[in-house]
């Protein structure tokens, strides 16, 4: 891995081989948006090449927004110096590539995660900067209800079990999956991680990057973790039949399995499940919990401001009494309206719905114990989180 030490080229405490000296205005302005990502507490850096110049966007509480368009006379020297920091052939511009880095800006100590992909006008380059000073977040920290971040502890203290988080890509599951491992207590266990990438170390838990290129799948390495007879693992994510059956049979063997499943809701998990080859009877047996969520933009707290129509909205959605906000924009948050975001969700302990599930239940029928058992839709969730002045209405629409 290449290390950028406060971009001074300087050897990492980590050991790793420091990349070469940056000089020239290309490798200036490389650093001086580099900095300003960190700054800005952005997730992912877009450098996206067009034909009189190269786009730059960050990704700022998930939405993309323009940052600077470099001239082009830059550009290729620009995308070169981030691959040469990636650690990646510079002369290879016909296939897709993946580096890694390290940089530190103040306090923050940040994993570069550099993927290149070839377009009309050039390579494109994306950097997620991920931030590993930060502070772990507790489940209500997130934005769950009580009564949920309870049923996933109570799903967690069990020796053996498949949890679930499901949602779309990028909605941070693997960050709510990295929570539950530090709620978990570890000691005198052994935990295994399957990740790709493996975005965040953990001391102490061993963690297994994913390479399919050369043939280490999910499947292939679930298969293999499971002759070491490991206490809790992690496996990013469920992709496939095989991956799904050995996930099953790990819980059913006594150990505790957490994944991740691409469905909009926690229910369309099951039908999901059985879709991939998993025997209903078993799935009953294994789940424990499935959980799905979806990330929306905070409201600014210094320039939020009551929305105009709040007596309809309350009428339309049957809260009465709430006070609904939309966002305004001022300097705190830099005339966005939105600071960070938090998570909503959907919960779904598994104990009431094993046999619905065992008898093949549609869909529907699942709801209506779901509904009955009164746990929160992801719908139902975000209007609380909006009438809480948390985020709008609209936010939640947005991502729903």
């Amino acid at each position: 891995m290449r290390t950028l030490s406060q971009f001074s080229g300087r050897k990492a405490a980590s050991g790793a081989v420091a990349a070469p000296e940056m000089s020239g205005d290309a490798s200036k302005t490389l650093e001086e948006i580099l900095r300003a990502a960190a700054n800005e507490g952005a997730s992912d850096v877009h450098f996206e090449p067009k034909e009189h110049g190269l786009l730059v966007r960050f990704r700022l509480d998930g939405e993309a927004r323009e940052h600077r368009t470099v001239p082009v006379s830059l550009r290729d020297a620009l995308l070169a110096r981030g691959k040469i920091f990636g650690g990646m052939d510079i002369t290879e511009k016909r296939l897709p590539q993946d580096g890694r880095a390290v940089m530190k800006e103040g306090e923050k100590r940040l994993h570069l995660r550099l993927s290149t992909l070839p377009t009309v006008y050039g390579e494109s380059l994306v950097i997620r900067l991920l931030d590993q000073s930060m502070p772990n977040m507790s489940f209500e920290a997130m934005g769950m209800a009580p009564l949920q971040a309870a049923a996933v502890r109570e799903a967690l203290s069990g020796p053996a079990g498949l949890i679930f988080i499901t949602g779309p890509t990028g909605s941070g599951k693997t960050t709510t999956l990295h929570s539950a491992l530090h709620a978990l207590d570890t000691k005198g266990k052994v935990v295994h991680t399957l990740e790709d990438p493996v975005e965040y170390e953990f001391p102490g838990i061993r963690q297994t990057e994913v390479r399919e290129k050369i043939g280490l799948t999910f499947a292939a390495s679930l298969r293999a973790l499971l002759r070491q007879n490991p206490d809790i693992m992690l496996v990013g994510e469920t992709r496939d039949g095989e991956t799904a059956q050995l996930a099953i049979r790990g819980a059913l063997t006594g150990h505790l399995v957490l994944s991740t499943l691409h469905t909009n809701d926690a229910l369309a998990a099951i039908p999901r499940l059985r879709d991939l080859g998993v025997e209903s009877f078993l799935l009953a047996a294994a789940l424990r919990l499935v959980a799905a969520q979806r990330l929306v933009r905070k409201l600014c707290p210094e320039c939020r401001e009551v929305h105009p129509q709040n007596q309809r909205l309350c009428a339309e959605h049957g809260i009465p009494d709430a006070v609904f906000y939309r966002p305004h924009g001022c300097p705190a948050c830099r005339s966005r309206g939105y600071r960070g975001r938090i998570a909503i969700h959907e919960v779904i302990p598994a104990a009431k719905f094993a046999a619905a599930i065992e008898a093949n239940a549609p869909v529907a029928e699942l709801a209506a114990i779901r509904d009955r058992e009164g746990h929160l839709t992801l719908w139902q969730h975000g209007l609380a989180a909006a009438a809480r002045g948390l985020t709008s209405i609209e936010e939640v629409a947005r991502v729903l």
